[in-house]
């Protein structure tokens, strides 16, 4: 017994430094340095609705840490978040809108938590958020969940989830309410096309 312990304590801060090298492995690994493109499958589960919501599009992450949402079903709805504003445009009501992300309050704050997960920028939450994760032979889970004594008890909890094919990586945002969103995506594209595609759509949106 009195040697299990000893074997215990020594190998303590071995597999502390093992837990934090592979926080940061998984880290890396969901981490978009350039642009890229993505093709999402939504589903909102909301408190006032007995079913839920479904959308499906595409999602755009700029070299410069904007962000696109182009939402193509149930209709085509541009919304643009750079690193200062928001943007939104639904052509079939001809609704055009533009904020400050500082100024846009709780949808701001969402688009900016849902940049840096995207991004990859995590250490933008770590503030906010204790880290933990899982390896279960090929397939990973990281969570975030909000920090004890937060100011903001409205903070949603994140589980991102995947497998060796990082292309492919599930999305999964619970608000403190009960309602979530979960996202299903897939890289499709990467490079200089994708950033021709972010000018595009940001004209589109902005109006020009």
């Amino acid at each position: 017994m009195k040697y299990g312990l000893w074997l215990l304590l020594v190998l303590w801060p071995m597999a502390g430094l093992a837990n934090e090298a592979g926080l940061a492995e998984l880290l890396g690994r969901i981490r978009y340095n350039g642009s890229a493109e993505f093709s999402y499958q939504e589903t909102r589960k909301l408190e006032l609705s007995s079913s839920p919501w479904n959308g499906r599009g595409m999602m755009l992450s700029g070299v410069d840490g904007s962000l696109i949402k182009l939402q193509l079903q149930p209709m085509r709805v541009i919304m643009v978040s750079t690193e200062q504003r928001m943007y939104y445009w639904d052509p079939e009501q001809q609704q055009r809108h533009s904020a400050l992300i500082a100024q846009a309050g709780a949808a701001g704050e969402e688009i900016t938590l849902f940049r840096s997960i995207i991004q990859g920028h995590t250490e933008q939450l770590q503030s906010t958020y204790n880290f933990t994760h899982q390896v279960h032979g090929k397939a990973w889970t990281l969570r975030m969940t909000p920090k004890p004594g937060l100011n903001d008890e409205s903070a949603p909890t994140i589980e991102i989830s995947g497998n060796e094919d990082d292309s492919k990586q599930q999305v999964l945002i619970r608000q403190a309410d009960g309602e979530s969103t979960e996202y299903l995506m897939v890289k499709t594209a990467e490079g200089p096309e994708v950033e021709k595609s972010i000018r595009r759509l940001l004209l589109e949106a902005i109006g020009d």
